[in-house]
C-alpha cells in the first residue's frame, strides 16, 4: 500500500430525513450526484474517485453518465461509516470523504488538502473552510463554523457563532481527507456530549484527542440540505 495514493469516496444515501432522494434532485437538469462526481474526477492528485451509495437508482445515474459506483450497506447512519466500508476493499494511504451535497466542490481547495495530507504525514485528518462575511448565511445552523490555532489546526466546530475577528468567519466546507488507519478505527471511537449536542461528527476527533487540519480555500461551499437550498445552488452557480 502506497502512503501517498488517494482514494475520493462519494457517499450518498438516497434516503435522507430532511431530503428524500437528494443525490437523485436535479441542479439545472443534472443529478446532484452527477455533478458531484464530475468535480471529483476533476481533481489532480487522486487515484481513484468512486459513489458509495445504498440504491441502485444512484448507482445507475452514476454509471449512465460514464462514473463508477459501489453498492454498500443499508445500515450504515453516517457518510463516514460508509466511506469506511469502501475504504476497507481498497488499500490507498489517504482516503477522501467527498460529500454528496456539495455540488459545486471546490476543486483547488481539495487539491491542497490532499497536499497538506501529503506534506504532513502524522496528521490523521484534514478539513476545508473558507472565509465569510455574509451574517445571513452565518446565522443558518446548516451553516457549520470552525475556529482554529495558530499551526491550522481545529479547535471547535459549531452550528452557532463562534467568535473571530475583522468581521469575518471561517465557514467549514464538507470534505474530509482520513489516513486509512485512522479512518478505519474512527467509526469506533466513543461519542461525546460535543458531538452529540452540535450534531457534528468531526468533533468525535476532537473530543478523543485526535487533531484535524484545517485548510483554508478561496471559493465558498453551497451545500444541499433542504429541498429549497437547491435554488439558491442555482442561483450561485448562475451568479458564477
Amino acid at each position: 500500500m502506497s502512503r501517498s495514493r488517494v482514494l475520493a469516496v462519494i457517499p450518498a444515501r438516497y434516503g435522507s430525513t430532511r431530503f428524500p432522494g437528494k443525490p437523485l434532485a436535479e441542479i439545472r437538469g443534472i443529478p446532484m450526484i452527477v455533478r458531484v462526481y464530475r468535480r471529483a474526477s476533476m481533481l489532480g492528485g487522486v487515484d481513484r474517485v468512486l459513489v458509495a451509495t445504498d440504491d441502485i437508482r444512484i448507482k445507475e445515474a452514476v454509471e449512465r453518465d460514464g462514473g463508477t459506483a459501489v453498492m454498500t450497506s443499508r445500515a450504515h447512519l453516517t457518510g463516514t461509516s460508509r466511506v469506511r466500508e469502501v475504504a476497507l476493499g481498497h488499500r490507498y494511504g489517504i482516503v477522501l470523504n467527498l460529500q454528496g451535497d456539495e455540488p459545486v466542490l471546490p476543486v483547488g481547495g481539495v487539491e491542497r488538502l490532499i497536499e497538506a495530507m501529503r506534506a504532513a504525514p502524522r496528521v490523521v485528518m484534514g478539513t476545508l473552510a473558507a472565509w465569510e462575511t455574509d451574517r445571513r448565511e452565518l446565522e443558518r445552523p446548516d451553516v457549520v463554523k470552525v475556529v482554529c490555532d495558530r499551526a491550522g489546526n481545529a479547535l471547535y466546530f459549531s452550528r452557532s457563532a463562534i467568535p473571530h475577528g475583522a468581521g469575518k468567519t471561517l465557514r467549514h466546507i464538507g470534505v474530509y481527507a482520513y489516513r486509512r488507519s485512522f479512518l478505519l478505527k474512527f467509526t469506533s471511537l466513543p461519542h461525546g456530549p460535543l458531538e452529540r449536542h452540535e450534531s457534528l461528527e468531526q468533533l468525535r476527533a476532537l473530543e478523543n484527542g485526535f487533531g484535524i487540519r484545517v485548510v483554508c480555500c478561496r471559493a465558498g461551499s453551497a451545500g444541499v440540505d433542504r429541498p429549497a437550498d437547491i435554488k439558491r445552488v442555482e442561483k450561485w452557480l448562475e451568479n458564477r
